[in-house]
This record gives C-alpha cells, structure tokens and sequence, in this order.
C-alpha cells in the first residue's frame, strides 16, 4: 500500500525501478514501478543515485511517471527498519533533484501523492494534466516530510492546506498555471516536457546552470558580497 490509502501496489521484486533512457538532447528518468509507483527505500536512492551519475551531463533531465499515475508516494507496506533511513533517503534523493545542476522537467498525469509530489515538485519546470491529483498524506499518516519543494509552487495557505487535510486537489484547482507550471490537456504531459526539454538543449550549458544558481550565489561567487555576509531570503512562516 502507497501513502495514498486508495492507491494499492503489488507487491515487487529488486528488480530495477527506474527505466533510464538517453537521447542525444534529453535524459529520461522513469518511475517503472507498476501500478502506482510506490516508492521503496531502494527506489528512492536508486534516482538519487541516477542524478549522482548524469551530474556532469549537461542534458536536460525529463522525470515521468507511468501513463495513469506520477507516483502515489512512499510504499508503507514495505518500510525500512529505521524511520530515519527512510528519511535521510528522502531527503537525499530531493535534495539531488533540486542541485542537480543541470536543467529539469517533471511529467505529471495521474496522481502525484507525498514523496511523489516532492519529487516532481522539485524538478526545475512542472509539466501537469490540469486532471492531475495532488496529495500530501503525510500529516494523518504520521510521516514527517520536508515540503520545501511545494512552497515553490503554491502561496502559504495552499500548502497549509494540502499537508495538514491530506486532501487531493486537482492541478486546476491549485491554480498551478498561476505558479509557473505548464498546464495540459490528460494525456499530453510528456509531449509537452519532451518539447521544453528540447528547447533547453538548444542552450547554451553554462548559461543554464548560471541561470539556475540563487541570485546571492552568483553575488559572492562573483565577489560582489564578501562570503559570510550573504543575506538569506528564505522566508518561512511558523
């Protein structure tokens, strides 16, 4: 069973999880874990893993789910001894979709439901069916998470919202257009972040991983603010 309690997985083996695919323009990353994409441990440092290995390739990184679904989330029929394996795992893997230095993409129909959610809403463009259900269970489930990557994408409330009623909502509903997020038609989702995917290629490189540095990292990697005197814009509401 996935984080997403209507959402049930069948049981699998250790076999691979991801399907890895490499074109001349883009790399494309696959959650193939059938038929929701529960993620395990195992599948979660399996992409964090994948990203250490493109680091250094300059491609621009598609991430998609299957057909019908992103990913219903952490699969807690199978958890790991130590909850905080599970965590360090996640927190790993979202932190190696977020640096990844170069360009990102995240192809969401279906379901996108907790640690799926993060993912996809850590990749650099979100690319999502305006049908597409948006989940974060882990409050009524007991899970801690870190919803960094959400706050990206939806103003304060909305994410208050979203995590503390474990309740879907539509990619119309949350407005995500509104956001920065490319929203499609069902079922074109891949179509249209392959397209972006291939327009990023046609860029220059460097110019993409400068664009993609915090304005106060260009600054002090520049020498225009003297390390230790950087300020920090983050803003967070307690």
């Amino acid at each position: 069973m996935s984080e997403d309690s209507d959402v049930v997985a069948e049981p699998s083996g250790v076999g691979d999880t991801l399907e890895v695919t490499f074109s001349p323009a883009i790399i494309r990353i696959r959650l193939q874990r059938p038929p929701v994409n529960a993620l395990t441990v195992q599948a979660i440092d399996q992409l964090r893993a994948t990203f250490a290995a493109i680091h250094d390739d300059p491609r621009p990184v598609m991430l998609c789910g299957l057909p019908q679904v992103f990913s219903a989330g952490f699969d807690v029929k199978t958890p790991a001894g130590d909850p905080q394996v599970t965590s360090d795992a996640a927190s790993a893997c979202l932190d190696a979709v977020r640096t990844h230095p170069g360009p990102t993409v995240a192809a969401v129909e279906g379901a996108a439901v907790g640690l799926g959610l993060l993912i996809a809403a850590s990749a650099d463009i979100l690319v999502t069916s305006w049908s597409a259900s948006f989940r974060m269970p882990e409050v009524t489930l007991g899970i801690a998470s870190d919803v960094d990557g959400v706050r990206r994408f939806l103003p304060e409330m909305w994410v208050r919202r979203l995590c503390l009623s474990g309740e879907p909502f539509t990619a119309e509903q949350l407005h995500l257009e509104a956001s920065g997020a490319v929203v499609c038609e069902p079922g074109t989702c891949e179509a249209a972040a392959a397209t972006i995917a291939e327009q990023l290629a046609a860029l220059q490189p460097h110019f993409v991983r400068d664009a993609k540095q915090p304005a106060e990292e260009l600054k002090i990697e520049s020498g225009a603010v003297p390390p230790g005197q950087e300020q920090n814009f983050n803003i967070y509401v307690d």
